[in-house]
């Protein structure tokens, strides 16, 4: 499956349909989940369910290229979209319901992990101890760096929104040099579905992201990278150096801005997380010869 195969049922001026379905239809429909959540639930509420906008717009364009092909959709050969639907759905619960209370970041990254164990089971049941066992648990360190990292309470709530789309970025890259073209079109409207929640929050955060983001987003990106790792064998060193986009705060805080331009914050760090991401792509076309 690819956004590309779509027919052309699409304006050019919207870029055709491979361009419109994997950016444009999840950029524009987080952004209207956003301000629906807001609107139709009011101020608290929506302000919690807001964070559900990058995986309903994710989820949108992923339902559009299903459909337009007429087919089912078994989850076992969908695991993105199906871990964006569960991820999601927990998330609202966790965000409305006030399920795990204190506890909620760690509830958040076992709920995650437990996900994930879906995307690697395959491959952990036929390898045996070497190598590849070893590539599936530094995988899994890396799926919970990742949690901890996004699951973060300190600092600015505009931060993990925006490293999550420069990873996508990144993984969208990646997938691109491995001829991974579904990983690459559904990172990218992963991408694009996150920018739709960014936008929202630029330059003053109006929504604190939640678990409905990071179960929503970060289980469907780590999904991709994983499927990139163990099925199209991609560079196991470039995705770990992609793992320090989840660091860049701490390259934007080294950066002085002056105090009245303090929307340049999110740009900042997402010009470190970008420069992180070439620095990965230089690193698998090395480890490619």
């Amino acid at each position: 499956m690819s956004f590309a195969q779509l027919t052309d049922w699409l304006p050019d001026w919207l870029g055709g349909p491979g361009l419109a379905v994997a950016i444009v239809l999840p950029l524009l429909g987080a952004a209207a989940a956003v301000g629906l959540a807001r609107l139709l639930a009011g101020k608290d509420l929506g302000a919690r369910l807001a964070g559900a906008g990058p995986a309903a717009g994710f989820i949108l364009a992923y339902a559009v290229v299903v459909g337009s092909r007429g087919v089912p959709v078994p989850f076992a050969d969908h695991k993105a979209l199906a871990l964006a639907l569960v991820g999601v759905v927990v998330g609202i619960l966790l965000d409305t319901e006030g399920w795990a209370g204190r506890r909620q970041r760690a509830v958040v990254i076992a709920i995650g992990v437990a996900l994930l164990g879906w995307v690697v089971a395959h491959a952990v049941l036929r390898t045996d101890p070497g190598p590849q066992r070893n590539l599936i648990v530094a995988y899994a360190a890396a799926a919970i760096l990742v949690f901890v990292r996004t699951t973060k309470v300190g600092g600015s709530a505009g931060t993990m929104p925006v490293q999550l789309v420069v990873a996508a970025i990144g993984v969208a890259a990646l997938a691109w040099l491995a001829e991974a073209t579904q990983v690459m079109h559904l990172a990218m409207a992963l991408a694009a579905a996150g920018l739709g929640f960014v936008a929202w929050n630029w330059p003053a955060v109006r929504f604190n992201p939640g678990p409905a983001l990071v179960l929503g987003m970060a289980t469907p990106l780590l999904a991709l990278a994983g499927t990139l790792m163990l099925d199209r064998a991609s560079s196991p060193a470039a995705l770990a150096v992609l793992l320090l986009v989840f660091f860049s705060e701490w390259i934007a805080a080294k950066v002085h801005i002056g105090g009245g331009a303090k929307g340049m914050r999110p740009m900042v760090m997402a010009g470190s997380g970008l420069a992180v991401v070439v620095v990965a792509v230089l690193v698998a076309v090395w480890t490619a010869g």
